[in-house]
């Protein structure tokens, strides 16, 4: 009996064993190897939603699985079929995968069968008061293939600009009009400046309220310099990129505000803990920030491998950490957040499946000055602009309009 006990004890060792190196290498190669690209093996599902009935008031969609997507969630999106497109609005009606949404326009043929995607990236044509979808064939939104641009986007001009960091050079994007100040867009996890649409589609509101927008890049992005350590540091080394970004923007305006997308919150975050000079910014924007990285893998992992006992991921932490060197401490800057008085508006949605709400309601509960937070229900990762895109374009105006 002794024997079988031994055995069964040495099994479960090498299973758990096996099993923490095999998901450390996991939580390396999709989360910190700028060079991952099988992103097949992460545990992501395949989309499948289907048109179950359409008339001219509604549509009922066969959600099947969706695991990343809109279609379940509050607001307004587009979604593409074969042979047309249409822009749905509130959630009517629910019944177990089937979900009844109001139709807000139609072009094209959509018909019961149809397999359809959900896109959040929308813009209203402010003349006709019809929204176009970006990725359809009226509205690809690239300037060349894969490359946004914002006038591609929306139709505003730029200009390409570079600045210097310590480790090399970054292009970036910078909008024309707007005397009022410069608001700088940090790009999320995996990002690229040129595929910033959410960024571009925002300079368009920003030109309006006075604003030019400046977005960017930074190191470990695609084809420009690569970090030393050779990993994503999710801000611990970033900000250095962020502050040369800042001081470019204070040649054209003393007025910048800086604005963290998802990933992108990392970067912003670690500028506020480390830069020897607070004042050179006016305010922040967050839309869905990542705060603290490993936050963020372990909602990620929990989406993307449900069957895994959650007490499990401190494991995987401590196996990665020892594997490669790597100290996701350091990428927590929950307390900088905290703790500053600089004036922080913060948009995240409740049912974000990348990045969880519970760290901005954590800095939400903790701050009480300079502090807007923006929390949309039943909605998900960086669009809470389509939850509510009147009263986001309010407060960004309200925001902005109370920096000095």
């Amino acid at each position: 009996m002794k024997k079988i006990f031994y055995s069964l004890g040495i099994f479960l060792i090498i299973g758990l064993l096996g099993v923490g190196w095999y998901f450390s290498g996991l939580i390396y190669e999709s989360g910190l190897n700028p060079e991952f690209t099988e992103t097949e093996s992460v545990g992501t599902a395949e989309d499948r939603v289907i048109v179950e009935s359409i008339t001219s008031k509604s549509i009922k969609l066969n959600v099947e699985e969706e695991q990343w997507g809109v279609m379940l969630e509050n607001g307004i999106y587009g979604i593409i079929g074969q042979n047309g497109d249409a822009v749905i609005g509130k959630i009517l009606n629910t019944n177990g995968n089937i979900i009844e949404r109001k139709l807000l326009q139609i072009n094209g043929s959509l018909v019961t069968g149809d397999r359809i995607s959900g896109s959040a990236g929308l813009l209203l044509d402010e003349k006709t008061g019809i929204y176009k979808i970006l990725g359809t064939s009226g509205w690809s939104g690239q300037a060349t293939q894969g490359i946004y641009t914002p006038k591609s986007v929306v139709d505003i001009e730029y200009e390409d600009i570079f600045y210097q960091s310590d480790i090399g050079q970054f292009p970036a994007y910078l909008t024309s009009s707007g005397d009022n100040g410069v608001v700088i867009f940090v790009h999320g996890f995996r990002g690229d400046y040129s595929r910033e649409v959410f960024a571009q589609l925002r300079a368009k509101d920003l030109m309006n309220m006075g604003f030019r927008s400046m977005i960017i890049s930074y190191r470990n992005d695609r084809g420009l310099p690569k970090d030393p350590s050779g990993i994503f540091q999710y801000g611990v080394s970033e900000w250095k990129d962020i502050d040369a970004a800042i001081d470019e923007a204070r040649k054209i305006s003393e007025n910048v505000v800086l604005w963290g997308i998802s990933g992108g919150g990392g970067p912003v975050s670690s500028w506020i803990q480390n830069t020897n000079d607070i004042s050179k910014v006016s305010g922040i924007i967050y839309e869905a920030p990542v705060i603290s990285f490993w936050e963020s893998v372990e909602v990620n992992g929990a989406a993307r491998f449900p069957w895994l006992p959650q007490g499990l991921f401190s494991y995987f932490k401590i196996v990665t950490e020892l594997r490669y060197g790597v100290d996701f401490d350091s990428m927590d800057f929950r307390d900088a957040v905290i703790n500053s008085d600089i004036p922080v508006l913060l948009f995240h949605g409740d049912d974000d499946e990348w990045v969880p709400v519970e760290m901005s309601d954590l800095i939400a509960e903790s701050r009480n000055k300079n502090f807007t937070y923006i929390r949309s229900e039943n909605v998900g990762h960086v669009t809470s602009w389509n939850a509510d895109p009147e009263n986001y374009v309010l407060q960004m105006s309200v925001f902005l309009s109370s920096l000095k």
